[in-house]
This record gives structure tokens, C-alpha cells and sequence, in this order.
């Protein structure tokens, strides 16, 4: 709510923005195998015909196991992956984060500051001038 506030008294351009598939851009960093049993493992070997050859039959029904090279909404380490990915990539291009707020970066472009605020992989985004708002999401 204070970044909106700060927003509408500093007549910032502001746009929202999702970063699609958030999770896949992360890598997995430990050996995680995906059980899928049933219908699932049908549908995977229609998606893919090479893993048919490792689909196995146990208590009478198909199983495919699949190591997660990408992170996957629901792992215990997911969610921090994904933070740590796009935090540093914030950082990167110049953002610092908010020491009392961990999910909000500013950096100053254009001499005036630009704020990213987000939950997951909702962001707003926030500056004076429109045009800065769009080249940060088109970074993203």
C-alpha cells in the first residue's frame, strides 16, 4: 500500500506484469525425480515418444520417473530458487533491494527512482517517465 501511495503522490507511470512460466527459468540445483503414475505418463509419451522406453509398470500401473532439471511449482525449493534467480537479476541491472522489505528493489534511472515491488511472479512496476516502466518489463 505505501508503494501505491508514493506512486500516486509522485505521479508515477505504473504497470503490472507476470513473468510467464516464473519457475522454469529457475534451474534445480538438487537431484529431484517426478513420479508419474497413470493417465500422466500417457499423456508425457504423447508429448515426448522417446520416454516410452523408461515407462515401467508397478502395482499394475504405468510410472514414469523424470529427474526436474527446471524448478516445478510445489518442490520444497522452489519458491526460494525462483527469488534468488529474480533478485539477481534485478541486481544485475542496477536494483537494490529494500533492506526492510525483501520483495521490493529500487534503482534510480533517469535520475529518478524506479521501484519493483512483487509477490512470485507478479511485479509492479513503477517511474515518472512510461517509457522506463517498459523497458524494464521487456528485461524481465
Amino acid at each position: 500500500m505505501i508503494s501505491i501511495m508514493i506512486d500516486a503522490k509522485e505521479r508515477r507511470d505504473v504497470a503490472t506484469a507476470n513473468v510467464e512460466g516464473a519457475y522454469l527459468h529457475a534451474h534445480m540445483e538438487d537431484f529431484v525425480l517426478l513420479k508419474l503414475v497413470g493417465e500422466a505418463v500417457n499423456i508425457m509419451c504423447q508429448v515426448n515418444p522417446k520416454y516410452k522406453k523408461f515407462v515401467v509398470i508397478e502395482n499394475g500401473k504405468k510410472v514414469l520417473y523424470l529427474q526436474l532439471l527446471k524448478v516445478l511449482y510445489g518442490c520444497v525449493q522452489s519458491a526460494l530458487l525462483w527469488y534468488n534467480l529474480f533478485t539477481n537479476t534485478l541486481v544485475r541491472m542496477g536494483f537494490k533491494l529494500n533492506p526492510y522489505d525483501l520483495c521490493v528493489a529500487n534503482s534510480q534511472i533517469k535520475g529518478k527512482q524506479c521501484t519493483v515491488a512483487w509477490y512470485v511472479d507478479d511485479n509492479k512496476i513503477s517511474h515518472v517517465d512510461g517509457t522506463v516502466v517498459t523497458d524494464i518489463i521487456k528485461k524481465n
